[in-house]
């Protein structure tokens, strides 16, 4: 950087927010950047912190969608890229099912009992301190088995079928 690391540091940015491509950035930027970082006062070092990581965040996003070329990518970013790649492939290949294998559900875990149950009256929002509940006449869901009873008591709702708990011993 030839001008102070702050200002190339910022027009470095801006340039980089205009261009669709990735801007050739000097080799050793982020080492250059890092050290004046180290060196500046603490007012200063703020703002300098700021332009670095986002600068990091653009060239990144641009890198992985825009520029499908990558050719003026810094070492460092292509590490970071290479990791991101790595992570999705990784993804992609433990959640394709493996051939002639039957996928079972998986059972949901809860320390409550779950009933599925139909809205059989309009009722106000309601919370039990940690889901705010908005109930519309016809609508179907699950609820917790202390709140069903509750609403069922009442006439508010009506079971459906089985209880989650017996589904699973059947």
């Amino acid at each position: 950087m030839k001008s102070s690391p702050y200002s190339s540091l910022k027009k470095y940015f801006f340039e980089e927010i205009k261009n669709d491509k990735l801007l050739k950035l000097p080799e050793n930027f982020y080492d250059e950047v890092r050290e004046y970082i180290i060196t500046a006062e603490d007012k200063e070092k703020k703002r300098i912190e700021y332009y670095f990581k986002e600068i990091r965040k653009l060239r990144i996003y641009k890198a992985l969608y825009l520029d499908e070329e990558r050719e003026n990518l810094l070492l460092e970013e292509l590490n970071i890229i290479t990791a991101i790649e790595n992570i999705s492939t990784e993804l992609k290949s433990e959640e394709s099912p493996k051939p002639n294998e039957i996928e079972t559900p998986k059972l949901i875990y809860t320390i409550n009992d779950i009933d599925v149950v139909k809205v059989d009256k309009n009722f106000p929002s309601f919370t039990d301190g940690s889901y705010i509940y908005s109930l519309n006449k016809n609508d179907v869901l699950s609820l917790d088995r202390r709140i069903a009873s509750i609403l069922e008591k009442h006439r508010i709702i009506s079971r459906i079928g089985e209880s989650y708990e017996n589904a699973e011993k059947s």
